[in-house]
């Protein structure tokens, strides 16, 4: 059984990340088509030019452990060391047994503990987040922290305000405990985090239930069962404006600026959001991760698969400064920082 450091000073360092995506390809062109929109319309507004889709019997969980393969396989670490999977997730392939004890057991882990977190969007900074904490706590060594999410189980195809930003998709990424101070050859550190939500407004971006919701009798109105509504203002407005405090804020509890920062990689709500926070932080678009184009809106996976589309562009290297930022259903947003320690590219 892996050991667990003592608490105390102990340093998470980043090791690994990996992706893995759904054969199906589906474009905002298909889409456009299907809802009667004019040639361009959905990419204009979104950014998006196409998402990746489940197809007829494929499973998320087949796709969440693939990418925490990827993940220590660019770690450089054995399942066998792995003592924890924590899983970002809305919706599994069962209600029970938690993603993660599936992916822990698809890994070959020997047993490793294991959780689900349910933060939609948020959910990967969150989960890493929770992560570090155990590190740090002496609770864990070597955590593997996997997002995978089956939007178009979500997707109202009608829905012109949803239809053509929902992807599937997964990402994960290899956290362990190290005792030792960094260093030039082992840089890694994972950085203070800051999270909040706002449930009060949460039915902006919700999936409801056939069961009675909290938010059914008010300006949000009765949802529709297993299927994400958004309401387009709010969440763009509100959005931007989480997204650039979140940023700020962690930043600012870990003592640096932005310009200490070489990368910021946030959850791919849409490219018109993605562009609007950038101009507020005042980031050049090299410093800002994007994979909305090619993935779409992945919910909790997009941050993960964000930073492994940016690790596969030999952009994220031992000793990267890194920034992660989610916003989305709840309302609920995290913020974290940390610096790279796998090895190059």
């Amino acid at each position: 059984m892996p050991t667990s450091p003592a608490p105390g000073a102990v340093r998470v360092a980043p090791l690994g990340v990996g992706a893995a995506l759904p054969d199906t390809v589906v474009t905002s062109a298909e889409i456009e088509e299907r809802l009667g929109l004019d040639p361009g319309w959905l990419q204009k507004r979104t950014h998006i030019a196409e998402r990746r889709i489940l197809g007829p019997g494929e499973r998320i969980t087949d796709f969440g452990l693939l990418a925490s393969q990827r993940a220590l396989a660019d770690a450089g670490v054995d399942a066998s060391e792995v003592d924890l999977v924590i899983a970002a997730c809305l919706q599994s392939d069962d209600i029970a047994p938690s993603m993660s004890a599936v992916v822990s057991a698809g890994l070959g882990t020997r047993h490793a503990g294991g959780f689900d977190i349910s933060s939609g969007c948020s959910g990967f900074v969150a989960s890493v987040a929770t992560a570090a904490g155990l590190i740090e706590a002496g609770r864990a060594r070597t955590v593997v922290v996997v997002a995978a999410e089956a939007m178009s189980r979500l997707t109202d195809k009608s829905d012109r305000a949803t239809a053509g930003l929902l992807g599937d998709g997964a990402g994960a990424i290899v956290l362990r405990g190290e005792t030792t101070p960094a260093t030039a050859e082992h840089p890694g550190r994972t950085g203070r985090s800051v999270f909040g939500s706002d449930g009060e407004n949460g039915g902006t971006v919700r999936v409801a239930t056939d069961h009675p919701s909290i938010y059914d009798d008010g300006e949000f109105g009765p949802g529709k069962a297993g299927q994400v509504q958004m309401n387009g203002f709010d969440t763009y407005k509100t959005a931007v404006e989480r997204f650039e405090s979140t940023v700020r804020e962690t930043a600012a509890v870990n003592g640096v600026t932005l310009d200490d920062v070489d990368l910021v990689v946030l959850h791919q709500a849409n490219g018109r959001i993605l562009e609007a926070v950038r101009k507020r932080l005042e980031l050049p678009e090299e410093r800002l991760a994007s994979s909305v184009q090619s993935h779409g809106n992945t919910s909790a996976a997009s941050v993960a698969l964000a930073l492994a589309d940016a690790r596969a562009q030999g952009r994220v290297e031992p000793g990267t400064r890194l920034l992660l930022a989610g916003f989305g259903s709840g309302l609920a947003w995290a913020g974290i920082t940390m610096t790279w320690e796998g090895s190059a590219a």
